[in-house]
């Protein structure tokens, strides 16, 4: 490697931004060369992608030295995982979080500005992450702290000071957690406590962008549950996902070798216009759906379910209690290449005027 170059080139795409002016631009599949990898942005690729086998999931970074998945304990992992999730489970979970939710909203101020990320979404994703994990309430705080410099790293995984410190935090948070199936310890509580906010910020601010859509679910709150999944395409969280050949795979028009990698453009994919009809314009009853923010086939996120949960759970009281809700001043992003979500959303609440 020669003096000055970048161990691992990163993703600088900037279209898919979900504030970015920049116009989209889809590509058949190419190998790109800096990063050592095909990049896949039109949803037919990455959908197919997405459902081979021998494609599974791998790091952000071009690891030459990367081990061989162990397939069947994957396997075993996410049928344990799937187990734990039930719908008997999330119904009780949700039965814990709907109380809070409701609590917290009623004592939302209309007074002065607040901050819906930090007072609202966070301590309540943050009571679900503790249900959910089952450490000791009292360290909730301190726990969440850990868990924030694991998200940020995950976000922006090729900043090696972010990485240095989630290491850190890693091997102080794992230890705290004992019961239940692997994927539903740790890591189960960093993306409860924090990165299921920043999926709600982004979809959030789509809505505030887009006042129209918040008061129709105002006036018909029964849509909650559509309107997430049209903001998870529309506004979804991750970005980009990464695949490695285990085999041979011929994928639609291109020839995939064993060994090489794919990066998967998620935001691009999920507004496609080929797949979506008027696909940067939100449609909270959209008919064309299957969006990919929780991917597809065999790898697809096991959590799926659990962050609609929360995220049905948690916004639909919201936009019950408030006819209105209006953005006051500049939002200011966080994160990297793989997820950017606002810090913060200040905003002014109203109630429908009776």
């Amino acid at each position: 490697m020669s003096f000055g170059q970048e161990e691992h080139p990163r993703p600088a795409w900037c279209d898919d931004h979900l504030e970015s002016p920049c116009p989209h631009e889809w590509k058949p599949p190419y190998f790109d060369d800096k990063l050592g990898a095909w990049v896949l942005s039109r949803y037919t690729d990455v959908l197919a992608a997405f459902r081979d086998p021998n494609l599974v999931p791998a790091g952000a970074k071009n690891g030459r030295s990367e081990s061989a998945p162990d397939e069947s304990a994957r396997s075993k992992m996410r049928a344990e995982t799937k187990a734990a999730l039930s719908l008997r489970q999330l119904r009780r979970w949700q039965k814990i979080l709907t109380p809070e939710v409701n609590a917290l909203t009623q004592r939302l101020p209309t007074s002065h500005t607040i901050d819906l990320v930090g007072e609202f979404a966070k301590p309540l994703c943050l009571t679900l992450a503790i249900n959910v994990t089952g450490p000791n309430p009292s360290d909730a705080e301190r726990l969440e702290k850990l868990a924030r410099h694991i998200s940020a790293a995950a976000a922006d995984p090729y900043d090696p000071k972010l990485h240095a410190n989630a290491a850190r935090a890693n091997s102080r948070l794992r230890g705290c957690f004992h019961a239940g199936p692997e994927t539903l310890r740790d890591s189960t509580f960093v993306a409860l406590s924090n990165t299921v906010p920043s999926l709600l910020a982004n979809a959030w601010f789509a809505l505030l962008r887009h006042p129209e859509h918040w008061t129709r679910l105002h006036e018909r709150p029964s849509l909650t549950a559509q309107a997430i999944e049209e903001l998870l395409r529309y506004a979804g969280l991750t970005r980009l996902l990464f695949r490695r050949a285990i085999e041979d795979v011929n994928l639609k028009s291109i020839r995939v070798r064993k060994g090489d990698r794919l990066v998967l453009r998620i935001t691009m994919a999920n507004k496609d216009p080929q797949r979506f009809e008027r696909p940067d314009a939100i449609d909270l009853v959209r008919r064309d759906r299957g969006q990919l923010a929780f991917g597809a086939g065999p790898h697809a996120c096991v959590g799926a379910n659990l962050i609609r949960m929360a995220a049905i759970t948690i916004t639909r009281p919201l936009v019950e209690r408030f006819a209105h809700a209006e953005l006051v001043g500049t939002v200011d992003w966080h994160g990297g290449s793989i997820f950017r979500a606002p810090v913060s959303l200040p905003v002014r609440l109203q109630e429908a005027v009776s």
